[in-house]
């Protein structure tokens, strides 16, 4: 299961966790994919994708 959107190819991103203490610690990001049909196939797409889709 790709966790890599199919239409802008986001995928995962690095970024910190920062506690209460604002100590940093590397974490990753996954793409928020949802499957959803573009166009009459079923792909799965960012949100920002399935936005942009909506509005054109």
């Amino acid at each position: 299961m790709s966790k890599v959107c199919e239409v802008c190819g986001k995928g995962k991103m690095a970024g910190n966790t920062v506690s209460h203490s604002n100590r940093k610690a590397p974490r990753k990001y996954d793409a928020n994919l949802q499957t959803t049909e573009i166009d009459g196939k079923k792909v799965k797409a960012c949100t920002k994708c399935i936005k942009k889709a909506k509005k054109n």
